[in-house]
């Protein structure tokens, strides 16, 4: 389940060029060419689903009309049908989308399944050809209101008559849209989806199947999931039951994982299809002499427990597990030893799992509130690229983690804390699956969730990864550096730990079984399923509680999903009021950047990036330079600090290689050119509304060689700090534009709430062809007296820009495009007369007043 060598060239940096054509259809129609399903006039067996323990629903071609029941018979070993029944057609409707009642279409949904949505301040409608995908001048009709069904359950619905549907067509797509058009994505557990044309998902009504096509039966005894079954329709050939619908939502009602108490150790594994679960306790790695004991099954029918007498702190344990074989939803595997999904420590990326008593365990680390969002200055990292080449006197262990780390930290003069930034973004922590502790690993690929990764401890056997990761975090606090994880929760790394706990709950299958590689790696997680969920957030609330984690950056976000994303927020701001939490939007299913401001989640921003580049190559234009440099609140962001800005993160070549004059992407020998450019970039970062990130190195002119994707070269990602003697003199340049935007005078570029449209003034030069343009910022004043002016010329030719208005009294100048905090740049750019900038060949100006 790695990344294959094809995708890897490419991985997240390709996928704008999909992007762009899936944020298009999300502000669009969503839903106009999809396929049109049609059926058969004979009765037959549509799908057959395990929806909870003893109980499945049979859903058919067709609605059943007659007074008698179909003729439905079970096959599997020792099971009994009973009480098959019609299925109350508002069940069914939770998932499809809709039912049928008397003349009436009732058009329905769960809000709880739609956190992000606020039903009362943007309602709801059904959208489809019926009403012109909403637009139609009835289309507030179709919005959905609260009801209260005899079950208590959350519902809203709205009622249409029949002949008012059907009139664009007995079969067609339809989705829910809110007032304010944003798009609900359907349940991708609904047995009646179709993608169209652009991939986008979409509900399919039918009124031939419109509620009454569905039955449900129980079992006589026995949980039925736990073995392969099948359901027959008179003589056809049978129909396999498969997990479905109500089963994703199967959830333990104990805590698991590991729990202690009167000197026992009680272990807890949700397994809801599983007929055995072992667990495997020894002391020893070298010599382990395994006692192994029988989990029994709980009164909940899904979670496995056995509690374990006498003090076990520092053994390890493992489990294995057996279960069905439908061939298709399930790999169980009963040799295969599992890593506990709930482990808070763990010897590698295969377990074993560490038995910790938290009375003997490092305290939690003492609360730390990061800055203000729109305070924020992030500097991305990796935890070996930091130490593996650091200028002090470290011992190979050292250089290996965490440990490493807050050596350097500790040092005055370490790059890390005199650069200036005030927050720290650490890539991936959490275990993954790098074989051996000396091999180098980004750490997208994770194994376990609660647990620092072993091969950054000192002492992986004994858990020492648990405190050294717990003192880095405190180390950085005691130097204001607030710490942001970098969290993948989009697929698994190998083992595939939970593939052999329940395939089909945990992953997305295609209609054979084999995964659905939306992440590029493989496989990509169900997050929505219950169990997955409370995994994420437990684990989350884990890292904060245990470790004084202050954000999290999510990898691959889009595959997470809104609805669960908002969920993870919502738990972890009640945890933690000031929680950063960033979304890279995007996976290889599609983007949700737009949808991010609904979860309260800033997002990565890559348009930002390509336009960067772009810009300081003399090929963009002014009005892209405004859009992003009032953080893209005239579209994309909702407030100022939504956007996170960058030009370079770990993935692809890096900002020197994509920029460089030599042809070979080889910025290790930068050009002049090569070095004004990055000026102008830090320049275009520290000024621009959002939050500035930068890339490790990026300060002194880092390079990887021209080499595309680096996810395993240690020896070409290591910082090399010589070069911040070779290129001092940009390394202090961005130092000094990092501590500019962290001062009172830039306060105006930090902002708390979104500014008004004369906020932003653009003067354009006096050549319509060129990019050469000055940005006045605070240009009406709202943000109190002091004002900036920025003005950037990308090309090889002087430029004058106009100013207008804007007179040259009180101006301050700060910087050019070789120093910060010259002198006279104001008495040659800044002419008073004509109210004029000249900005030379390649140069730029930062003036302030106030």
């Amino acid at each position: 389940m790695k990344l294959p060598t094809l995708l890897q060239s490419w991985y997240l940096y390709s996928f704008k060029l999909v992007f762009a054509e899936k944020l298009l259809s999300l502000v669009t129609n969503r839903a106009r060419h999809a396929p049109q399903v049609m059926s058969s006039s004979q009765h037959h067996i549509q799908a057959a689903y395990w929806i909870r323990p003893g109980q499945a629903c049979v859903l058919l071609s067709r609605n059943w009309k007659r007074n008698t029941l179909p003729p439905i018979t079970l096959q599997g070993k020792d099971l009994q049908l009973q009480n098959l029944r019609p299925m109350d057609p508002e069940e069914i409707g939770r998932f499809t989308g809709y039912y049928e009642s008397q003349d009436s279409i009732i058009f329905c949904l769960n809000p709880e399944r739609y956190p992000h949505i606020d039903f009362d301040q943007d309602p709801v409608r059904a959208a489809g050809p019926f009403n012109d995908w909403g637009r139609s001048a009835d289309a507030a009709s179709y919005e959905l209101t609260e009801a209260s069904p005899p079950n208590g359950k959350p519902f809203y619905q709205v009622k249409v008559p029949r002949h008012q549907v059907v009139k664009a067509g007995k079969k067609m797509t339809f989705k829910f849209v809110t007032r304010s058009w944003h798009w609900l994505t359907p349940l991708r557990c609904a047995a009646n989806l179709a993608e169209d044309k652009s991939g986008n998902l979409n509900y399919v009504l039918n009124v031939s199947r419109s509620g009454r096509h569905a039955f449900t039966f129980d079992l006589k005894s026995g949980r039925g999931m736990d073995q392969a079954a099948q359901v027959v329709w008179n003589a056809e050939t049978p129909t396999p039951i498969r997990p479905g619908l109500f089963f994703y939502d199967l959830e333990s009602r104990y805590k698991c994982g590991l729990t202690f108490a009167n000197d026992a150790a009680t272990f807890r594994l949700f397994a809801p299809r599983a007929t055995r679960v072992c667990i495997e306790i020894f002391q020893t790695l070298e010599n382990p002499q395994p006692q192994r004991y029988d989990l029994n099954l709980s009164n909940d029918q899904v979670t496995w427990e056995v509690a374990v007498s006498g003090y076990l702190h520092g053994w390890f344990y493992r489990y294995f597990i057996d279960g069905p074989d439908d061939g298709c939803t399930t790999h169980f595997d009963f040799t295969q030893a599992v890593l506990d999904p709930y482990a808070q420590a763990t010897a590698g990326p295969e377990g074993p799992g560490i038995i910790l008593d938290p009375q003997k365990t490092a305290k939690p680390n003492p609360p730390h509130d990061p800055p203000p969002w729109q305070d924020l200055s992030i500097l991305e990292c990796h935890v070996r690229d930091l130490t593996q080449k650091a200028p002090i006197e470290l011992n190979e262990t050292e250089r290996l983690g965490f440990a490493g780390v807050t050596r350097l930290l500790e040092q005055d003069a370490s790059y890390v804390r005199t650069l200036g930034v005030n927050t720290l973004e650490f890539q991936p922590i959490q275990q993954f699956d790098s074989t051996d502790r000396d091999t180098y690993h980004w750490g997208y690929m994770t194994n376990a969730y609660f647990a620092p990764c072993a091969w950054y401890g000192s002492a992986p056997s004994k858990a020492s990864q648990n405190h050294e990761f717990s003192e880095m975090v405190r180390t950085c606090h005691d130097q204001d550096l607030s710490v942001i994880i970098d969290v993948v929760y989009n697929h698994v790394g190998e083992p595939p730990n939970l593939l052999y706990i329940d395939k089909a709950y945990y992953f997305h299958l295609d209609e054979t079984g084999e995964h659905i590689n939306w992440s590029g790696c493989g496989n990509t997680l169900r997050a929505e399923s219950a169990m997955a969920r409370r995994l994420i957030i437990e684990s989350l609330c884990h890292l904060v509680e245990t470790y004084g984690v202050d954000g999290f950056r999510f990898d691959l976000a889009e595959l997470i999903s809104i609805e669960v994303l908002k969920e993870i927020g919502d738990a972890l701001r009640t945890l933690k009021p000031s929680i950063i939490l960033i979304a890279e939007p995007w996976s290889f299913r599609g983007s949700i950047q737009w949808d991010t401001r609904m979860a309260g989640y800033s997002f990565w921003n890559d348009g930002f990036r390509e336009f960067a580049r772009e810009y300081v190559l003399g090929h963009s234009n002014g009005g892209a330079l405004a859009y992003y440099a009032k953080g893209c609140l005239d579209h994309m962001a909702a407030w100022p600090s939504q956007s996170i800005n960058y030009v370079e993160s770990h993935d692809d070549r890096c900002w020197l290689d994509q920029i460089t004059e030599h042809s070979d992407h080889n910025g290790t020998h930068p050009t002049h050119n090569d070095i004004l450019r990055s000026h102008m970039m830090a320049a275009l970062l520290y000024t621009s509304i959002g939050i500035p990130l930068l890339s490790c190195g990026q300060d002194f002119m880092r390079s990887k060689g021209g080499l595309n994707n680096t996810y395993q070269r240690g020896d070409v990602n290591a910082l090399n700090y010589q070069r911040i003697q070779s290129y001092g003199r940009t390394h202090d340049y961005f130092k000094q534009w990092i501590a500019f935007r962290q001062s009172a005078l830039a306060k105006v570029l930090r902002l708390n709430q979104n500014p008004g449209e004369a906020y932003l003034r653009c003067f354009n030069c006096d050549q319509s062809d060129a990019s050469a343009t000055a940005l006045l910022f605070n240009a009406d004043r709202s943000q109190g007296s002091t004002q900036i002016l920025l003005a950037l010329n990308p090309h090889f030719e002087a430029h004058k820009i106009h100013l207008y208005d804007v007179d040259g009294d009180h101006w301050r100048a700060l910087a050019d495009i070789e120093n910060f905090n010259v002198h006279g740049i104001l008495d040659e750019r800044l002419q008073r007369d004509e109210r004029s900038i000249y900005l030379g060949p390649m140069n730029l100006g930062l003036w302030v007043r106030q």
